[in-house]
């Protein structure tokens, strides 16, 4: 059977009109994807309450967390950990990348934004806290090689810092940063599965089916 002219032209119309249907169905998809993931960061996905402790001990020793970090500031000697330390849960349960920037300390609470300043340079840092420790008298802060890096401490292994902690404003509009940063990591990681998985990849990922980054991969964090 043959096909006219006016046949073809009105099959090409039906084609492109396809195309533009599924392509706007694709741009709605990724809109939703992207405002499951904002959603489900303001719930607390990427920060675990792991770590919430009043206190822990640590070689025999009990560290009491602070209630508050408004106000803390703090001066001593500033160290950093790698390896054997990289690829474990921190003590927040985030996986430990040391090239990506991130502190522990012994008493701040988890998730705290802190400024750090190298005495020796005067480079200065705003990193936040997900593990526990240093536990080596004399030091109060130990770096993750990255941020070791940037602060010029990576050399020489340890330097006198200043620590003061970012509280009020300031942290919550680094913590919106953050958590837009590991929206768009998840999305950019996961994105393709979950429009694969069609209706079922929101609630893979909904479900915790779908990994999540950790907060390092957000990068640097931004410094207001």
């Amino acid at each position: 059977m043959s096909v006219g002219r006016g046949g073809l032209r009105g099959l090409g119309i039906s084609r492109l009109g396809l195309n533009i249907w599924r392509g706007a169905l694709e741009c709605v998809k990724f809109f939703m994807l992207l405002a499951l993931v904002l959603s489900l960061a303001n719930c607390g996905l990427f920060f675990s309450g792991r770590g919430k402790g009043k206190s822990y001990v640590v070689k025999g020793r009990r560290y009491y967390i602070l209630s508050s970090a408004k106000g803390f500031k703090e001066r001593g000697l500033a160290s950093w950990y790698g390896e054997p330390f990289h690829g474990r849960r921190t003590a927040s349960g985030e996986i430990y990348d040391m090239d990506k920037i991130s502190a522990a300390h012994k008493v701040l609470p988890l998730h705290t934004w802190v400024e750090v300043r190298n005495l020796a340079n005067n480079r200065l840092l705003t990193l936040r806290i997900n593990d526990r420790g240093p536990f080596v008298p004399g030091r109060i802060i130990d770096l993750s090689r990255a941020a070791a890096r940037e602060l010029g401490i990576y050399g020489p292994g340890v330097s006198k810092v200043y620590l003061r902690a970012v509280t009020g404003r300031r942290a919550q509009q680094l913590e919106a940063v953050q958590r837009a940063n590991l929206g768009l990591a998840l999305l950019a990681r996961t994105g393709p599965e979950l429009a694969a998985g069609g209706e079922d990849g929101p609630a893979a990922l909904a479900q915790g089916q779908a990994v999540a980054p950790s907060a390092g991969d957000a990068g640097k964090p931004l410094d207001f």
